[in-house]
């Protein structure tokens, strides 16, 4: 049998197993938002396909079943051009966490408009979880493009970001990526399967 059979075979293989967990347990909705060229549709590429994509600007939005990190996601790539952003807030009405992907090695003008941005969706969450009495979904952001010259620490983008300002009721993380490798990828969607564990777990108790 040829390589690339064997592989075709493998992978329908893959997705029956998927559609099939799906059943059991429907896979966690995540929506990607960031700025544009911070590399959201790359890395959904990436988690899908297991391999670089050259992906084109996303006008309006990208959707792809996922499996990664232990969790299994139904992931929503929405563009990040500023004529675009006031439509995030329909997306993530209802998510079950939010993925705000950075340039780490953008300039400081870049970095406070993505500040300011990150800013107002975290606010827009706060009102749309007390209108629908929900916990607020994990947040992570995604320190990508951390293979580029100047690429930020987590540490640093996290303070930059304003991220320990947050309310101590909206869980957050950062995870250092690259999406056009791949590297990190899935360390990041682990950390955020463990959130949106922790996060469904604290709802049970309520």
């Amino acid at each position: 049998m040829c390589a690339c059979l064997w592989a075709g075979l493998v992978g329908a293989a893959q997705y029956l197993l998927w559609e099939a967990a799906a059943l059991v347990r429907p896979p966690a909705h995540v929506v990607l938002v960031g700025l544009d060229s911070s590399g959201k549709t790359t890395a959904l590429f990436r988690l899908r396909y297991g391999h670089y994509v050259n992906a084109v600007p996303t006008v309006g939005f990208n959707t792809e079943k996922v499996r990664a990190g232990g969790g299994h996601w139904l992931v929503w790539d929405v563009g990040g051009a500023e004529r675009v952003r006031p439509l995030w807030r329909s997306y993530t009405r209802a998510t079950d966490a939010l993925v705000f992907v950075i340039d780490s090695s953008g300039g400081e003008e870049r970095l406070e408009e993505a500040r300011v941005e990150l800013q107002r969706l975290t606010k827009q969450q706060t009102a749309q979880c007390v209108a629908l009495n929900r916990h607020r979904p994990p947040l992570l952001v995604l320190a990508n493009k951390q293979d580029l010259p100047g690429a930020r620490e987590p540490q640093h983008l996290a303070k930059a970001l304003g991220l320990p300002e947050l309310p101590d009721s909206q869980p957050w993380a950062v995870a250092p990526a690259c999406a056009v490798t791949g590297e990190g990828l899935d360390e990041a969607m682990a950390t955020l399967h463990q959130m949106v564990l922790k996060t469904r777990q604290a709802h049970k108790r309520q």
